[in-house]
């Protein structure tokens, strides 16, 4: 249910791209509605559930229209360059060795659950104005961004957290993840709290 709820999305791909229909209960009347995919208003991690309907539908069941034939999105930049270490041209790839360079990356950045306790990819990439934007650029030059189809555009969530020097660093027993600034980690026994607090820090 989170996945309609939240549009979840990684490696250039979001959920919402195979949602055929949610189905929620009202929590003021508890009827069951279906919800087509044009009217659950899906954006960058958004929903109409996150908004104008937060609080009123419970999402109980989501039906994925997946394809049988492989048409690989291969536009993120990590598993571009996996690709290229790897020597691996586009039209050679297959499902099993896209799933194995996306399982290579994400080992790379982010901490194995069952040695280090962490709440996962926690921050959103914002969306900015064009002019908001181009004022942050003309000081950081180098900022990686892309271009929304609104004409926004969104920043990398985990470039601004290096950028103000979190990554690695720790609040009490929550800590930023050294090689990936979106994942927050548990460095021992840390809270719902600890979390929360280095999070707003």
């Amino acid at each position: 249910g989170a996945s309609a709820v939240q549009n979840i999305g990684a490696y250039g791909v979001e959920v919402c791209s195979l949602i055929e229909k949610v189905e929620a209960v009202d929590a003021q009347t508890g009827s069951v509605r279906v919800f087509a995919p044009q009217e659950c208003m899906y954006g960058y991690r958004s929903s109409i559930f996150k908004h104008e309907l937060r609080g009123r539908y419970y999402v109980t069941a989501v039906v994925f229209r997946l394809s049988s034939v492989f048409s690989p999105d291969l536009e993120y930049k990590a598993v571009r360059v996996a690709m290229s270490e790897r020597g691996i041209a586009p039209g050679d790839i297959t499902p099993e060795r896209l799933r194995q360079l996306v399982i290579e990356v994400r080992r790379s950045k982010l901490p194995d659950p069952k040695e280090t306790g962490n709440a996962g990819s926690f921050f959103i990439n914002p969306v900015v104005s064009r002019g908001v934007f181009e004022n942050i650029l003309a000081k950081y030059p180098q900022m990686p961004h892309y271009l929304m189809p609104d004409g926004n555009v969104k920043i990398p969530a985990g470039w601004l957290i290096e950028q103000s020097g979190w990554k690695g660093r720790s609040l009490g027993r929550a800590g930023v993840w050294p090689l990936q600034a979106l994942v927050l980690v548990n460095l021992g026994d840390a809270t719902g709290q600890d979390i929360v607090a280095l999070s707003e820090a």
